[in-house]
């Protein structure tokens, strides 16, 4: 059991839309806290790959962040010959 506190305006605009719709309180109030819960716990994109992220073939993990040396590191020694 749950008690919740309202202020009178919230209690009678919940209480104008439980009689336009013929429901209880304690329906509308479970049903937009089971709304809220699921909206809450959906994850993001990220979250939903992220056990497909990672290391390609090559299995190292730094490719992004060592781009430009590794260029540098390639272009130096095809112009030094």
């Amino acid at each position: 059991m749950l008690t919740t506190r309202l202020t009178s305006s919230e209690e009678k605009k919940l209480e104008e839309y439980c009689e336009q719709n013929g429901l209880s309180k304690s329906q509308v109030v479970k049903e937009a806290l089971a709304q809220y819960l699921a909206k809450k716990s959906i994850v993001s994109a990220y979250e939903s790959g992220q056990d497909l992220f990672g290391p390609a073939s090559s299995n190292k993990t730094d490719r992004s962040s060592t781009y430009k040396k590794r260029l540098r590191k390639m272009l130096d020694e095809k112009h030094s010959h």
